[in-house]
């Protein structure tokens, strides 16, 4: 016979088998993430990026983790592999001095280095507010200042002292606050349409059309970095339509390249 007492009896036992199977999974990871490093301390470098990948595939993921199979890649000379994952540790901010010390070590190994452009800047601007405030940050500054610049507004019609101060400061207000939503906009937008990526494989040519038969734009080798547009990408399944560092724009097979 069910009582009252019994949904709270049925959700308590739910509650906390959901509680153990989930300690259970942290263990299990811990477990196996201590048994890669211990791996990559005995120099058993593809036994360890092999442990390190299914932590990754079950998206248990760290800036130790990407550092040490950036470790583990830059040990066996894969040397594209590793500056992907020390640029994916560079994100964090308990692994991002480690991981820039690295990268630099990484990128005075490869045997060919490629033309940089200095980066616009508006370019450097939005790539700041992406990566130290976020689209949705911004956001939520712009509607804060809005709010503080209709109220600044709407109190000189109703303060005697400094009326003409107060609509202008409003007004200003009003401006610099639609100005911030729109970056915010903006950031979201360059965002969700671009990413960059590096160059894993040896070589290979960047072409004119996604087609093997294609005129060729340029050669790109091992560690070479690419920003990356979703937005074209999507009308080819199998290739990638990437911008390269020295401004040349092309298309080349989604299996040279990892995204970050």
């Amino acid at each position: 016979m069910f009582t009252n007492r019994t949904p709270k009896i049925f959700l308590f036992l739910f509650l906390f088998g959901g509680f153990v199977a989930l300690s259970f999974a942290q263990q299990n990871a811990q477990a196996l993430f201590d048994n890669a490093n211990e791996m990559l301390q005995e120099g058993n470098y593809q036994q360890a990026i092999s442990s390190y990948q299914k932590l990754e595939d079950r998206n248990t993921v760290s800036g130790a983790l990407f550092l040490n199979m950036g470790i583990s890649y830059q040990r066996i000379d894969s040397l594209g592999m590793a500056k992907y994952y020390f640029l994916k540790a560079s994100q964090f901010e308990e692994t991002e001095q480690q991981a820039q010390k690295a990268l630099q070590f990484v990128e005075s190994r490869f045997s060919r280095q490629s033309a940089v452009l200095p980066k616009l800047p508006w370019d450097i601007a939005t790539g700041w507010l992406q990566e130290h405030i976020g689209a949705e940050n911004i956001l939520l500054i712009g509607i804060i200042t809005l709010n503080i610049g209709v109220f600044i507004f709407i109190a000189h019609w109703f303060l005697q002292a400094y009326p003409k101060v107060l609509r202008i400061g409003g007004l200003s207000l009003i401006v610099v606050a639609l100005l911030i939503i729109a970056s915010s906009f903006y950031t979201q937008y360059i965002s969700e349409r671009y990413s960059k990526a590096v160059m894993v494989t040896e070589k290979v040519s960047v072409l004119a059309e996604p087609a093997e038969e294609a005129s060729i734009v340029s050669r790109a080798y091992e560690g070479y970095t690419f920003t990356v547009d979703h937005r074209k990408s999507d009308s080819r399944q199998e290739w990638t339509y990437v911008r390269m560092s020295n401004g040349l724009y092309g298309w080349i097979p989604n299996s040279e390249i990892l995204i970050l």
